[in-house]
């Protein structure tokens, strides 16, 4: 998906240029051996595809590691034993519920939850709860799904960059032909242009 469509033309401009850059120097230098303009083409073509790329894999890593920071160990789903002695009834129902809630929306998972009576029960998700739950499991999928585009990219950039210098080196190898060159006079009279009527 486009979020925004100047950098995204400005993405496309640059390395669509760096692409070519890199095919021509790499032609260039293959086809008429080591200059200053076709090194230096090649050269700044290669840092842009690197820096195009490099920064994607960045990207990457950095969703990744926000990806794993949130997917960490979910909290207890069972109270210990003894659990909130010095808390009244009261307290210890609503902390077993907002514990008991997290740990769902968190990991999907029921935890206990004391109730008023002192009994333990399984928690009993309401539909706020349930939405929250969906919310935060479509977060964590877009998150996936950018981090394995940003990948693509990152890959995309290599393997382009490595066909447009194997593009460059197979078009350097087809030599131009050679002009070729008037035969000498050998005295015979040559053709002579036909007459229009």
């Amino acid at each position: 998906m486009i979020e925004n469509w100047i950098d995204f033309t400005i993405s496309v401009i640059g390395g669509s240029t760096a692409l070519l850059c890199l095919y021509e120097g790499t032609r260039r230098l293959a086809t008429y051996g080591v200059h200053r303009r076709a090194a230096l083409m090649t050269v700044m073509a290669v840092a842009v595809c690197g820096l195009y790329g490099t920064f994607a894999y960045w990207k990457y890593l950095d969703l990744k590691l926000s990806l794993g920071a949130n997917l960490r160990a979910p909290v207890a789903l069972q109270l210990p034993s003894g659990w909130g002695k010095g808390f009244s009834v009261d307290r210890k129902a609503s902390l077993s519920l907002s514990l008991a809630r997290r740990t769902y929306v968190e990991s999907g998972k029921l935890g206990e939850v004391v109730a008023a009576d002192g009994q333990s029960r399984t928690f009993a998700p309401t539909e706020e709860d349930l939405k929250r739950r969906e919310r935060l499991v479509a977060h964590y999928a877009r998150l996936e799904l950018a981090a394995r585009s940003t990948l693509a990219e990152a890959l995309l950039w290599l393997i382009a960059a490595v066909v447009a210098v194997v593009l460059g080196l197979v078009v350097s190898l087809e030599k131009p032909p050679v002009p070729t060159e008037p035969a000498p006079d050998s005295g015979a009279p040559s053709d002579p242009a036909p007459s229009s009527r």
